[in-house]
């Protein structure tokens, strides 16, 4: 595949903050404005800025979601929230530092202290075509605590972490030497075949630059397994202790600090919802009764919406509910990297490699895709440790395969737009025996169970069989759901030239150097608003009503443009290249002399 470095295209939508005149003389001059030039709809997309209040759509992010009005003066929300993304993906763009000096002054603004050692990669990162050159927040969220941690104490922890189960660590003894992996504890067969595997990508990733790497030791956990994978877990007392000393440049002992919440509660701050939520006895929830819930909402913040202390219900849809009373914290931070974890573990977050930079032939165009319908497949992946039948039903992919078979029974379905202008919005009763249409669904096995409940699985969900590329590529419209963690198909689904859907807990090294709405379209986990966003591309399913095609047609292609210049070989480098940089100094006795100073 080759990398074109163009600028992104962005999506051409109205903003839902024209002036109601104008919204009202567009909405009669419908005919006219088909006429019109594209770049005639960017100009008065530059025109907006913000929401009106009078619009009375309300932005929530503390649980990252947008909420419907049913003002008849509100644009329809998917409009509103396509145009929000996209003005802030442009934003996003603009602010890039383009000189070493200015993404230095951006580093000391955004954290508070010096660049690390070896900041200059910046030049690599021009030279190679890295786009995003000071978008790496998410690292300073999982550094940070160990800033509050005794550089000495730091490495006593890291040699206990080496020792660790199903465990490699990759380093260099010298400044000169060859990066490798220089110790590792994985059991015999598959776990070691894996993680020896998952090491040896890693190693080559970095082969081209790891000579500018300083002397370190990093250890990786190889596992995968529903929430276990990331194994760190802090309380939220430990955390705010580690923001506040790390400010002062303090230390503390976080074995000290104790919390009175239990279990994923403990994570979260003392006044946060989770806090205040009991999952001990978990129950069935209704699959189909999230459809009725109301107000209808949508995803336009997707790291706020996998806050599981907000939006408490992620436990138990998720892989968390496999342990509604796990993990227990640890006494301290412990140094490791994880190839995924959910915000509330401690783990440093890294950038898994399987399938991640994988090629596939030139895809089908969108109009030559023949099948119209959202396609998922998969296995019963996502559980595993509990025999509890309810806590399997509750899980993503079960709940998913369960709505997708319903037949029976009517939601309300919020309608698309009739034009580009429309005002207000239209909900209508819709038979799910006619929505399901518009869905490919189903589970290809059931793993990880004993052998009565996967029995039971077959027994109560059809059992599909498997689509291999050649056919998938011919759907216009794919599922992206978690599994045991984090999906290693996105990438590949991405590039497809189809419109992505994702679901997930996990935050990803790409997830605040992307945009949904402007590249994919984020889905709630308990699956709320799947019907009305695939209503809104794919029209309803009767045909009375056609659907925004034109536009999924365009995310779709940003997509694919955005995998081919914001996810290349190169990307994933200079991401990793900075975590280590990081790591490096954090973990250093004379943490000073490896700050980075700017040339005279």
């Amino acid at each position: 595949m080759s990398s074109r470095r163009t600028r992104h295209r962005m999506l051409d939508v109205p903003t839902a903050h024209v002036p109601r005149r104008v919204l009202l003389l567009c909405t009669g001059l419908f005919a006219a404005l088909l006429c019109i030039s594209w770049s005639a709809w960017r100009q008065s997309i530059d025109r907006a800025r913000v929401l009106p209040r009078r619009a009375g759509h309300i932005v929530r992010p503390d649980l990252g979601l947008f909420e419907m009005s049913n003002s008849t003066d509100a644009p329809h929300p998917i409009l509103a929230v396509i145009a929000r993304a996209q003005r802030l993906w442009q934003e996003k763009l603009d602010v890039q530092s383009k000189t070493l000096q200015a993404a230095y002054g951006e580093y000391v603004r955004r954290y508070k202290r010096r660049p690390p050692k070896g900041f200059d990669m910046f030049k690599w990162c021009q030279d190679n075509g890295v786009q995003l050159l000071d978008e790496y927040d998410q690292l300073q969220l999982d550094i940070e605590k160990y800033w509050a941690i005794d550089p000495q104490e730091l490495q006593k922890l890291q040699s206990e972490v080496e020792k660790g189960r199903e465990t490699f660590t990759l380093g260099k003894a010298t400044a000169s030497a060859n990066m490798s992996v220089v110790a590792h504890n994985m059991s015999p067969g598959h776990m070691e075949k894996s993680g020896r595997s998952r090491a040896n990508a890693q190693l080559a990733l970095l082969e081209k630059v790891s000579q500018y790497f300083p002397p370190f030791r990093a250890t990786w956990t190889t596992d995968d397994g529903k929430c276990v994978s990331p194994r760190f877990f802090a309380t939220w007392e430990m955390k705010d202790a580690a923001r506040k000393a790390a400010a002062v440049k303090e230390y503390i002992d976080p074995s000290t600090i104790k919390s009175p919440a239990k279990g994923w509660a403990a994570a979260c701050p003392p006044n946060s919802a989770l806090r205040h939520t009991d999952y001990s006895e978990p129950s069935q929830s209704d699959v189909a009764g999230y459809l009725h819930v109301t107000p209808k909402s949508f995803i336009m913040d997707l790291r706020a919406s996998m806050n599981p202390c907000v939006n408490t219900d992620l436990v138990p849809l998720s892989t968390m509910g496999d342990h509604p009373q796990q993990p227990r914290p640890d006494r301290s931070f412990f140094p490791q990297f994880a190839r995924a974890k959910t915000l509330l573990h401690a783990d440093v977050l890294g950038t898994p490699l399987e399938d991640a930079l994988s090629e596939e032939p030139d895809d089908i165009p969108w109009e030559k895709k023949k099948d119209h319908r959202l396609l998922w497949r998969g296995s019963t992946t996502g559980r595993g440790s509990s025999q509890n039948w309810d806590v399997w039903r509750n899980s993503h992919r079960m709940r998913l395969a369960e709505l997708a078979g319903r037949t029976e029974g009517s939601v309300p379905v919020l309608l698309p737009p009739t034009n580009l202008w429309v005002i207000g919005s239209k909900i209508k009763m819709v038979p799910l025996s006619q929505l399901n249409t518009l869905m490919d669904v189903g589970l290809v096995d059931a793993v990880q169970c004993d052998p009565q409940i996967c029995e039971k699985i077959k027994q109560d969900y059809k059992i599909k069989e498997r689509i291999y590329p050649e056919k998938g590529k011919q759907y216009k419209y794919v599922l992206d759901v978690d599994g045991n963690s984090w999906s290693s198909r996105f990438r590949r689904l991405m590039a497809r030239n189809a419109l992505v859907f994702k679901s997930t807990v996990y935050p990803e090294w790409w997830t605040d150097r992307s945009m949904p709405w402007v590249h994919y379209v984020p889905i709630k986990l308990d699956y709320s608003d799947l019907y009305d966003v695939l209503v809104f591309f794919r029209g309803l399913p009767d045909g009375s009503l056609p659907g925004q095609d034109a536009m999924g047609e365009r995310i779709a292609t940003a997509g694919r443009e955005w995998v081919d210049n914001f996810w290349r070989n190169e990307d994933v480098i200079a991401y990793t290249w900075r975590m280590y940089l990081e790591f490096v100094r954090v973990m250093s006795v004379d943490r000073a002399s490896m700050d980075f100073a700017l040339p005279p």
